[in-house]
């Protein structure tokens, strides 16, 4: 649905330096439907909530810690629009990584944990 609607402003999403606050864009999504918007249009602005919120917290927390690339994974980013949306928030800030060869949801998580296990060992 949210494909359906043109890009629009994004709900807000904060980012606070510790965490992000859903209570904006839940907010934001509750006024729109009591005002009658169309439901594509405010998925499209809850897509571009969430991808402006990610982008920000992941540019912070890359430059704190010395990130040189970000990676996405999990089944949310099975979400196209989303990975679209983040990767343009970005712009040219960092390499945006995200499996391949793996599944990015649950069916990858063994595999993930058995590479961190090999990596402390």
């Amino acid at each position: 649905m949210a494909r359906t609607a043109s890009p629009t402003p994004p709900y807000p999403f904060p980012w606070n330096g510790e965490e992000l606050d859903f209570r904006p864009l839940l907010e934001s999504i509750l006024w729109a439907r009591q005002k009658g918007e169309d439901p594509a249009t405010i998925a499209r602005a809850f897509h571009r909530g969430v991808a402006q919120g990610v982008a920000l917290a992941a540019k912070e927390l890359a430059w704190t810690y010395g990130a040189e690339a970000l990676v996405l994974a999990g089944g949310v980013f099975q979400n196209a629009l989303l990975l679209e949306e983040i990767r343009a928030f970005l712009g040219d800030a960092f390499p945006v990584w995200v499996p391949r060869e793996v599944p990015v949801n649950d069916g990858g998580i063994s595999l993930g944990q058995a590479a961190l296990a090999a990596f402390d060992a």
